[in-house]
């Protein structure tokens, strides 16, 4: 889904349908229509978080490369991981076309779980194995954190859990944003794809930016 092919926001939340994931005992329907601006999706803006380091970042702060960018928790026991692993292959399977693909996307974990998951805990959560090599874990207050989701159109809803010491998980999109070097959208990933798939697109938008 290029931007040259995108209709107003229909493919994107016909992806997003497919891309939620369930972390919790419910799952999440999609509602209400987004907008787009000059045939390009709303998706993404300025942003204020904490990245796994404790320093404070913003979008200023990644442009320059293409961003590969995930929503997700770090006690999200299956969805996550599996997405930002899909990731991970995705880029070792373009590195084996092109060796600096492995490097040339910046690759950004962003919790939606702004209580749990401290700098201290994204530091350790961002170095799982099969996990992107250059992955950067972005977390911030809970105001910063719903900015930064309804920037990216993500959702994230936090529901009862009794199984969870704390009492509580997150049922929310499972998508994968391609961004520009500006930081506009791209494309979006889903579950559904292959890391294959999305490694010939990494590799191709690399060589055209398209």
């Amino acid at each position: 889904m290029s931007r040259s092919l995108f209709k107003p926001f229909v493919g994107l939340f016909a992806a997003t349908a497919l891309g939620l994931g369930g972390c919790g005992p419910q799952d999440v329907a999609i509602s209400g229509p987004n907008t787009v601006v000059s045939g390009k999706a709303a998706i993404g803006g300025p942003f204020s978080l904490i990245d796994h380091t404790g320093k404070a970042v913003s979008e200023a702060d990644f442009m320059g490369r293409p961003q590969l960018i995930y929503f997700g928790f770090a006690f999200c026991p299956d969805i996550c991981p599996t997405a930002l692993q899909q990731m991970g292959a995705a880029l070792e399977i373009a590195a084996e076309k092109d060796a600096d693909l492995k490097t040339y996307y910046q690759t950004l974990f962003i919790t939606i779980d702004a209580e749990r998951d401290t700098p201290e805990q994204m530091a350790l959560y961002v170095t799982a194995n099969g996990f992107p090599e250059n992955l950067v874990g972005l977390t911030g207050s809970e105001a910063q954190i719903d900015a930064v989701k309804k920037a990216f159109a993500v959702i994230g809803n936090k529901v009862p859990d009794p199984s969870s010491a704390i009492g509580y998980t997150y049922d929310h999109s499972s998508l994968i944003y391609l961004m520009d070097k500006n930081g506009e959208f791209v494309d979006v990933f889903t579950h559904a794809d292959t890391p294959t798939k999305i490694a010939q697109k990494l590799i191709a938008y690399k060589k055209t930016g398209l």
